[in-house]
């Protein structure tokens, strides 16, 4: 029973603390600071795994991943922003508390980013208004 509330505690306490940091990250970046956003990214076609990248805010879109290991590379090119939507059930056993999924499409076909529920807004911005050039040097 101990063991179960402190569990619970930890969970709640470590979600307050991402989304806390989430909302300072983007007061940072609407402020004109230039920051990372935390994006994950995953190509449907491919599987369900998402891998987890990086968008500096205060320019064009761009994703670069975290790790040289990471599965997804690089996006297409040329991205389209489709939609944001909520996270369905199977999606949340793999995703961070918090995040809405942007649904974006390409020539090379569908492709989903998560993205913190204060970030959605800005990364969905950044996509509409460059057309996703996605150079990434390592």
């Amino acid at each position: 029973m101990n063991t179960a509330v402190g569990v619970l505690i930890g969970m709640v306490t470590g979600t307050l603390l991402a989304a806390r940091r989430a909302r300072r990250t983007a007061a940072r970046a609407e402020a004109g600071e230039a920051v990372l956003l935390r994006v994950g990214a995953n190509l449907p076609d491919e599987g369900r795994r998402y891998s987890l990248g990086r968008v500096p805010t205060g320019g064009e879109f761009r994703w670069m991943p975290r790790w040289s290991w990471t599965r997804l590379r690089v996006l297409p090119a040329d991205l389209r922003y489709v939609r944001a939507r909520e996270a369905t059930y199977r999606e949340m056993l793999r995703l961070p508390i918090g995040v809405l999924v942007i649904e974006c499409e390409s020539s090379a076909g569908p492709v989903r980013l998560w993205a913190r529920r204060e970030h959605a807004a800005l990364i969905a911005e950044m996509i509409r208004s460059t057309g996703a050039p996605n150079p990434w040097m390592p």
